[in-house]
């Protein structure tokens, strides 16, 4: 009997605690929820017409126009002073000259020989006997290259180049000539120029020398006068 009591006891408790807080629940609303970002379609990109902006599409002669071939069938050898102590040389071998080393020679001395270049001193010669030189140096190139810095430590000088190849049993055979290219001074010119005069010639007293006033040339061109 006590236990009945107990269970009735703790309901109207239950009960009485409900309907104490549910006033107390409602005075607090619930926060209202963010509204749901609504999803854009992505951007469509005009696929073509940016494409055309970044490698516009060009006609098949203005390609061909623009596009340098890497030989161009000439066999040349051009040679141009870098600076007072430097060459720079640049060079084709067209497969006519080629042929006519392998007619001579043999394809296997084609690929068995050395490519040279030869750097002649020229400086004072004239052109019937440049290639005899003061001096030359060589300089074994790679096969495959076609352009070569050359150190010459000379300012003030004259060179002729030569790309040959040196065969298998030794012998030199020449390909190409260059222009002849004279590397510049490594100091300040000592010519000077007559139509010019010092400041002291035109104005013997300092204190008349004009540094940009009007007032300082008037005064040195009486001072002149009076003279």
């Amino acid at each position: 009997m006590n236990d009945l009591w107990l269970w009735l006891f703790g309901l109207v408790a239950l009960i009485s605690l409900a309907v104490f807080l549910f006033p107390m629940i409602s005075l607090f609303p619930k926060p209202a929820l963010a509204p749901k970002k609504l999803e854009l379609p992505p951007k469509q990109l005009p696929a073509e017409e940016m494409a055309e902006e970044i490698s516009p599409v060009l006609p098949q002669r203005v390609q061909e126009e623009i596009l340098l071939p890497h030989h161009y069938g000439v066999s040349r050898l051009v040679a141009v002073a870098k600076d007072p102590r430097w060459l720079y040389a640049y060079w084709e071998v067209s497969a006519t000259t080629q042929q006519e080393f392998i007619k001579k020679y043999g394809q296997d001395e084609w690929h068995n020989s050395r490519p040279v270049l030869r750097v002649y001193d020229v400086t004072g010669l004239n052109e019937s006997n440049s290639l005899t030189g003061h001096s030359f140096q060589e300089i074994y190139i790679d096969p495959f290259a076609d352009n070569w810095f050359i150190q010459v430590g000379q300012p003030e000088r004259s060179f002729i180049l030569e790309l040959g190849r040196l065969l298998t049993n030794g012998i030199y055979v020449r390909l190409l000539i260059s222009n002849k290219v004279s590397t510049p001074r490594d100091s300040i010119s000592p010519r000077l120029d007559e139509n010019w005069m010092w400041l002291e010639g035109l104005y013997p007293n300092p204190s008349n020398w004009c540094y940009g006033t009007s007032s300082g040339m008037l005064a040195g061109r009486e001072e002149q006068n009076k003279n």
